[in-house]
């Protein structure tokens, strides 16, 4: 189904195309509409179209600037003109810009729906490319091994069978993005649009292109000029965006070279393993996966694997205990030395793989990182760009002491709230559905960090404390009333008395009847 964009400034016009033409059955997806160029022009850069209808007088942009606009992003996109001129040097313009149809106002539907169809026959014609089809085919394959079509297909896509092919992907780092002055900025984004030109060739098949990545497929008869290749393509985006440069950082990472196009999923998977690592060497690197393979998988040969913190870390952050976490770090740091004294690169990622695990343990445990750091990430960053193994641990160190500092901190500030909880639960206790979901709401914390905070302040979780208060209420009522069980039972929030009598029995070691017999 081929995507089409329907721009007119006249709503009756645009709604009424929008929903009169049968879309679907003519084999279009209307992916988008507008009602002014400039809109038109934004959805479309995301997402170009197939066909593109367009009204020629637009706010913003005019039809026929969309039109060119269009053209310059995919130069086989299908024109539509609208115009309620019959204007000569309308229609001339249409024509030099190889539009298929110029459509007077008011629109017949059914010369509207010819019209269209003979767009979808154009759009078909044009698919049959070998080129785009070769493009599809490689797409599919990148996701998965397929059993893909004989050879005899292939060659015909220009596509050995056995060629060896790699997988790339680039991507424009948005958060150095932001930093950049408006003028640097947009100077940079420019720059990365038209690195689609240079990722375009003879055997380079640009799979994906979104805004700020690109998926590249490169292609080749020998191992070795592939590789040469890729050197050349990585080596030509480098003097676009040079690693000490002004403009943003832009990621390179590249999967394995493998031999046959329906292994190219592999080299996608591999490719992937090696974008891992861009966490530790920075969004501005090249990272090829036969450079780093061995410190993916392959371990020291006295190695037990990566490290993950011990509990005894995690106790000490929640005690705010920084001598047993300085203790704790240099125990990490002698591990390091021993496993990984011959691989600077294998400690790094030793050491992000630790900070990983701590921090998911961290939020777990109800410590959120985003009220502790405005960007949990880039203060990892900093941790991994200390240079040296002894820099990264200081860095790691004072990072934890942050987080140490604010949990004390919250610990007084959160007193009043385990206060406002207490309350609440005195005052809610009795419903048979009340959980900790509902009091953190009311206190507006989050459950996890609400139940870390709660036994914090109060010594006790919530559900012990839950229990305590239910079971002294049926208490308090077995000695001073004749109500019936299930009357209190129901006033200590138990639904269920049989549950209610098992529960009390636990908690007290006899049963209600059997404490209520004793007054």
């Amino acid at each position: 189904m081929f995507q089409a964009m329907l721009c007119d400034d006249n709503e009756i016009i645009l709604e009424g195309l929008s929903r009169q033409i049968d879309w679907e059955g003519l084999g279009i997806c209307l992916s988008g509409t507008a009602a002014d160029g400039q809109d038109a022009w934004n959805q479309m850069k995301d997402n170009p179209p197939d066909i593109l209808i367009t009204d020629i007088r637009m706010p913003y942009i005019d039809g026929l600037e969309l039109s060119r606009l269009a053209k310059d992003l995919n130069p086989n996109i299908v024109l539509l003109i609208i115009s309620a001129y019959d204007d000569f040097e309308y229609a001339r313009t249409a024509m030099h810009l190889r539009a298929l149809d110029y459509i007077l106002k008011p629109i017949d539907l059914d010369a509207m729906n010819r019209i269209l169809t003979n767009a979808v026959s154009h759009c078909r014609q044009f698919h049959h490319d070998k080129r785009l089809m070769a493009t599809q085919l490689l797409r599919n394959m990148a996701v998965q091994e397929a059993a893909g079509p004989e050879g005899i297909v292939l060659n015909e896509l220009d596509l050995e069978p056995d060629s060896w092919c790699c997988f790339l992907q680039v991507e424009l780092d948005d958060h150095s993005l932001s930093k950049l002055s408006d003028d640097i900025r947009y100077a940079s984004e420019r720059r990365f649009s038209a690195l689609s030109q240079i990722l375009f060739g003879d055997s380079s098949y640009l799979l994906e292109s979104h805004q700020y990545s690109y998926s590249v497929c490169l292609t080749s008869r020998s191992r070795m000029e592939l590789a040469a290749r890729r050197k050349i393509l990585v080596d030509t985006i480098r003097r676009q965006f040079p690693h000490e440069g002004s403009y943003c950082d832009v990621s390179i990472a590249s999967g394995s070279i493998v031999q046959g196009i329906r292994l190219l999923h592999k080299s996608v998977q591999t490719c992937h393993e090696a974008g891992k690592l861009h966490f530790i060497k920075g969004s501005n690197a090249d990272i090829f996966y036969e450079e780093v393979e061995s410190y993916i998988y392959n371990e020291p040969e006295d190695s037990q694997g990566y490290p993950i913190p011990d509990t005894r870390l995690i106790t000490f952050i929640k005690e705010q205990n920084k001598e047993g976490i300085t203790g704790e770090l240099e125990q990490l740091k002698t591990w390091l030395y021993q496993k990984g004294s011959e691989s600077y690169l294998y400690m790094t990622f030793s050491l992000g793989s630790f900070y990983t695990h701590l921090m998911k343990e961290l939020g777990e445990s109800g410590i959120n990182l985003q009220d502790i750091f405005q960007n949990p990430i880039e203060e990892f960053k900093k941790v991994a760009a200390g240079g040296t193994l002894e820099s990264s641990i200081e860095n790691l160190k004072q990072n934890l002491f942050k987080i140490c500092d604010s949990i004390r901190i919250n610990k007084s500030r959160y007193g009043k709230l385990i206060d406002q909880a207490i309350l609440y639960i005195q005052n809610h206790y009795m419903s048979s559905s009340f959980s900790i979901d509902e009091v953190a709401g009311a206190v507006c914390l989050s459950t996890s960090y609400f139940s870390t905070v709660f036994k914090s302040e109060t010594g006790i979780t919530f559900t012990d404390y839950l229990i305590k208060v239910r079971m002294e209420k049926a208490r308090g009522l077995l000695e001073n009333t004749s109500m019936k069980m299930y009357e209190i039972s129901s006033r200590a929030g138990y639904e269920n008395a049989a549950y209610f009598s098992a529960a009390f029995k636990r908690y007290y070691g006899k049963s209600p009847s059997e404490f209520q017999s004793r007054k």
